[in-house]
């Protein structure tokens, strides 16, 4: 799988019509905005600790779609880390603010552990690819998992 712009020289072809889009939410726990304060602007991020991110284009800056339009927010760190799962493990412990994939967050959103944040700000949807190597045969396996990745990953915002 590989999310972002499409990349010809990844090496493998698209083995159908990939999910439409990789979703993306920021939230953070209720303790560390109880402490800290919750943003009412995009542009707050830069005040307050952020989760970083380690690969990709969203290091040192956040994108956002409010309500003049397209910005980009600078926002610092307080820690980065190469694992979301390890992201979200210190969201939830209240360490900071947290911009993930929809399906990595969305049950501990449901459970009340992290709260959307920014609800007036949309974050552009990235789009992910699923490619396989173009001499590897159709197995049922190989068509199962591609079955749930567009089921799990593909649905559309909400």
């Amino acid at each position: 799988m590989r999310r972002g712009v499409p990349y010809p020289a990844a090496g493998g072809q698209p083995d159908r019509a990939p999910p439409p889009t990789y979703g993306v939410r920021l939230c953070a726990a209720p303790p560390y905005l109880a402490q800290r304060g919750a943003p009412q602007r995009s542009e707050d991020l830069h005040d307050l600790d952020c989760l970083g991110f380690a690969y990709g284009a969203t290091r040192d800056r956040w994108r956002f779609c409010g309500p003049d339009g397209e910005e980009q927010v600078e926002v610092k760190f307080r820690l980065v880390a190469n694992s979301g799962q390890a992201l979200l493990t210190l969201s939830c412990a209240g360490l900071g603010i947290l911009m993930q994939p929809r399906a990595l967050v969305e049950d501990v959103l449901r459970a009340g552990n992290l709260v959307p944040l920014l609800p007036a700000y949309a974050i552009p949807s990235r789009p992910l690819q699923i490619l396989n190597a173009p001499d590897r045969r159709a197995t049922p396996k190989l068509r199962s998992f591609l079955d749930f990745a567009v089921a799990k990953f593909g649905r559309s915002e909400d």
